[in-house]
């Protein structure tokens, strides 16, 4: 399931129901938050050109919606620091491995190279998980290609309830001030 959110509104700060996206708790902190695109598919027919080239046509694709006032919980707020103590843990983990263990061991030993990859493969992961600690990936949200709706992916189902009740409404107040403008004025 995903609530969709029009981009337009949400970047006024309006429009984002005062509930956790992810775990449906009234929102006890409000923080801006910049949500983006998915880089186009054919763009990653670039990397094996380079990676440079691949950032510069995925960034300038992107489209980017800058939320004033996106609403977390306190569960949101622990969620991130134990995802990025984790990450920094591992990280720490496996750069002390690999020195350590590139040191201690002896070069022509078949253990050195597994251990010593084991602990690279610890750093990678610990910088991925620290990686996924921004406000955009905890809300988990994400722009459409064409820049006019932010979309959150498994919102929690208050959540995308409240969302489903907004957009109706402002759908309503459009209509009706479209319908107030085109009518005749009566007599």
């Amino acid at each position: 399931m995903t609530a969709r959110l029009p981009a337009s509104t949400v970047a006024n700060g309006g429009g984002v129901p005062p509930i956790c996206t992810k775990h449906g708790a009234p929102a006890t902190r409000r923080r801006p938050v910049l949500f983006r695109s998915f880089p186009p598919v054919w763009s990653y027919l670039l990397i094996p050109v380079g990676v440079l080239p691949f950032a510069i046509v995925a960034s300038v694709l992107q489209k980017r919606v800058r939320v004033p006032n996106w609403p977390f919980c306190a569960k949101c707020g622990r969620l991130r620091v134990r995802r990025l103590l984790s990450g920094i843990g591992l990280m720490l983990l496996g750069f002390v491995g690999v020195i350590g263990f590139s040191v201690a061991l002896p070069p022509e030993s078949s253990a050195t190279a597994v251990v010593v990859i084991f602990c690279l493969l610890l750093l990678f992961t610990g910088l991925v998980i620290a990686g996924r600690t921004g406000w955009a990936t905890i809300a988990s949200g994400y722009v459409s290609m064409d820049g006019s709706t932010l979309h959150v992916r498994r919102p929690h189902p208050r959540f995308a309830e409240k969302t489903r009740y907004q957009v109706r409404e402002a759908g309503r107040i459009e209509a009706g001030s479209r319908l107030s403008v085109t009518e005749p004025p009566s007599a």
